[in-house]
């Protein structure tokens, strides 16, 4: 029983490294909390993006957030309706979903794309607020 945890402890590990290695080699930058602030200000150019399902999104969310799922199947139907050429910084709890829609999104053919590092979970962490 002791080794199938291990295993799996390993198994886990392994699933989050090739995930976070597939999101840097992407070429999307993930940014910090005040980076993403500094950034969000221009309203007009950056559209903000929270990739979590809609359930976690009404727990709480970062102001003028847009909901667009990444576990969801519509994903890629979701994110061809957006301007290619705006620039978008994408959040998720803590950073891995929303690197792996801005790779997918940067496959796509957007050109400006960031990933708050650490999610909601380090902007809730720096003390910003969230809407409910």
């Amino acid at each position: 029983m002791k080794l199938q945890k291990i295993i799996f402890l390993i198994l886990a590990l392994t699933l989050v490294k090739i995930d976070l290695t597939y999101a840097q080699s992407s070429g999307v930058k993930a940014i910090s909390v005040s980076e993403f602030e500094e950034l969000a200000k221009n309203k007009g150019a950056v559209r903000i993006i929270d990739v979590r399902t809609p359930e976690e999104k009404a727990e709480g969310h970062i102001a003028n957030a847009i909901n667009v799922d990444y576990k969801n199947d519509n994903f890629k139907s979701e994110i061809a309706k957006l301007n290619k050429n705006r620039t978008y910084i994408l959040y998720c709890k803590t950073g891995i979903r929303s690197g792996n829609a801005a790779a997918i999104m940067k496959a796509a053919g957007f050109t400006h794309l960031y990933s708050l590092d650490g999610g909601i979970e380090a902007w809730q962490e720096a003390g910003k607020p969230i809407e409910k």
